[in-house]
């Protein structure tokens, strides 16, 4: 039997996740991050992440108030901390 590594480990995604709300300025009052971090978590594969396409709806079906509060884009949030996620790994 064969140990899967992982490469990237949640605590990372948490932490980028929250990165990137902090880039953008943002402010969040529910547990967003940990939610977003859920599901990009769940596409974590052995060594790879799974396309953000695969995974795209899934980030968008999170209830939040995030974006009206923020005024920002889901299309261009999601995808720019994809991009920053695919980058760590």
């Amino acid at each position: 039997m064969t140990v899967e590594t992982r490469c990237i480990s949640r605590s990372d995604i948490l932490q980028s996740t929250l990165f990137h709300i902090q880039i953008n300025r943002c402010q969040y009052i529910d547990a967003f991050p940990e939610k977003v971090t859920a599901v990009i978590d769940t596409a974590v594969r052995r060594r790879t992440l799974k396309k953000y396409d695969e995974v795209k709806n899934r980030l968008y079906r999170i209830k939040t108030n995030f974006f009206k509060i923020n005024d920002i884009k889901k299309k261009d949030f999601f995808e720019g901390l994809y991009q920053r996620i695919e980058n760590k790994i």
